[in-house]
């Protein structure tokens, strides 16, 4: 079994996924543009039932919000045929996509990682833990649209891994 991507597919962190693969934080899976397809509806839906929660109740908007970047790279890795094991996790998700995209436009994920740190606090708060703010999900609903936006177009960009 081969661990290298064709040519012309998101040649960008190959060794990272690789080593990732090796480290049991993804696994092979068959590539499967429907469920990649699902999944980036389910994000772009996550996003819309976010919107107007927002400003009545923040940590669930932020939490939907949250899950449509997670699903939306999700459905990147689908369509390659990988998938982030239950050791790798959300990490893998973030790590596997920022190192694919390279340097010039991993900006875009970025916020995911503050993010994914964030709807963890919220998700299990401590006593005296600051809930998330209606600005703070402002700030990620629009984080999160361009990271779906970005994740839609690149599907016709990969290809099986």
């Amino acid at each position: 079994m081969i661990d290298r991507p064709p040519p012309g597919h998101w040649p960008q962190g190959e060794a990272e996924i690789t080593d990732m693969i090796h480290r049991r934080e993804l696994e092979r899976v068959d590539p499967s543009p429907e469920h990649a397809d699902l999944l980036i509806d389910q994000a772009a839906g996550h996003l819309s039932a976010a919107a107007p929660l927002i400003d009545h109740h923040p940590p669930s908007a932020f939490t939907l919000t949250y899950d449509a970047a997670r699903k939306a790279m999700t459905a990147v890795l689908a369509r390659q045929g990988l998938r982030p094991t239950t050791g790798g996790g959300h990490l893998a998700v973030q790590e596997s996509i920022e190192a694919q995209l390279g340097p010039n436009v991993r900006h875009i994920v970025r916020p995911f990682r503050t993010m994914r740190r964030r709807r963890n606090e919220s998700e299990y708060p401590r006593i005296g833990e600051a809930p998330v703010t209606v600005t703070e999900c402002r700030h990620a609903h629009c984080d999160v649209t361009a990271i779906v936006e970005h994740m839609t177009k690149s599907l016709a960009q990969v290809g099986p891994w």
